[in-house]
């Protein structure tokens, strides 16, 4: 900001029912294309398709932009959730106050949502009372309930204790398994090479490969990803085993992954 470029010509598209994992250095520029994607920031150029509609970045009017949400959710790192309202009205807000739904109805999405992330008993609960891992799932399951076709997910695990990371994650893992389109920023190298169909990794505001994940892991020659990922192997290795009892854990109480008919969702990042 203030005249520095922060993100330098992003582009990237992304499929209905994949899920795109932003990985990359401190600084390197991935939360802002996040928030520039869902109009949290202003980008200076650019464009985003959206189930074939376009969005001039710059210019996009309140009304515009408050319909191009109505397709999107974006989770916060650090919960953003009302003090003074339980886990229920925190997930109906949006849906009575935005959406216009009447409080019966937005009750009943907002239940549903609670118990597919595993808190329909903390629906009274405040805040206060729900553990940082509860407190992020409320907010995910407030993602669920606008029924978005897209959930933006901004690092979602970073302002966990490490022993709460795990239950958020597992609730992220059925999500993908459910079919729902997702783009993540994360450090959570492991989990991103379980779940993810696809990496985008940044450096310097620049996107340096976007790739499969599998070519990313095991193909990839980029001097730039190598050092990085030699940087975290010791994580990686300990996140792996994290993950797999999350893949074994979730497979047994998920039903198969059910992508449906496969659509196109384009977002094109400009310039910050």
């Amino acid at each position: 900001m203030g005249g520095t470029e922060i993100l330098h010509g992003v582009d990237l598209t992304l499929d209905k029912g994949e899920v795109l994992a932003v990985l990359g250095p401190s600084g390197s520029g991935k939360t802002t294309l996040l928030r520039c994607l869902n109009f949290l920031e202003k980008a200076d150029s650019g464009q985003v398709i959206m189930l074939g509609r376009t969005i001039n970045m710059p210019s996009a009017g309140r009304r515009e932009i408050a319909e191009y949400r109505r397709h999107t959710a974006f989770v916060f790192q650090n919960f953003n959730l009302f003090a003074n309202k339980t886990a229920l009205e925190n997930v109906t807000e949006g849906l009575i106050v935005a959406r216009g739904l009447a409080k019966p109805e937005a009750e009943q999405i907002g239940m549903k949502a609670l118990g597919k992330v595993g808190l329909a008993d903390k629906a009274d609960s405040y805040p206060s009372r729900l553990s940082g891992g509860q407190q992020q799932r409320v907010a995910i399951a407030r993602a669920i309930a606008a029924g978005p076709d897209v959930i933006m997910l901004d690092e979602p695990t970073s302002a966990l204790d490490p022993e709460l990371i795990g239950e958020v994650l597992h609730v992220i893992k059925q999500l993908a398994d459910d079919g729902m389109t997702m783009i993540i920023v994360t450090h959570e190298i492991g989990f991103a090479r379980s779940v993810a169909d696809r990496i985008l990794f940044m450096d310097g505001g620049n996107v340096v490969v976007q790739t499969g994940t599998k070519d990313f892991f095991e193909k990839n020659d980029n001097k730039r990803v190598r050092e990085f990922l030699g940087s975290l192997s010791e994580r990686i290795g300990l996140n792996e085993h994290d993950t797999q009892n999350q893949k074994n854990d979730s497979a047994s109480h998920s039903n198969s992954a059910s992508h449906g008919k496969r659509g196109r969702v384009r977002k094109k990042g400009g310039r910050k």
